[in-house]
């Protein structure tokens, strides 16, 4: 079981492989931060897979 990074607050859709990935940082106006939750429970919120993290 991994863990991934997904974004807390609005207009989360993804999860990320990479902490540093821009789309998980941006929209500064709605960003409240980040947290580590495994990739299961990530795709059980509907959550996909980053395009724009690095693999």
């Amino acid at each position: 079981m991994s863990n991934v990074h997904v974004r807390i607050g609005e207009y989360r859709y993804a999860y990320h492989t990479d902490p540093d990935c821009p789309a998980l940082n941006g929209k500064p106006e709605t960003f409240k931060g980040m947290t580590e939750i495994p990739r299961e429970e990530a795709e059980k919120q509907d959550l996909k897979a980053c395009h724009q993290c690095k693999k």
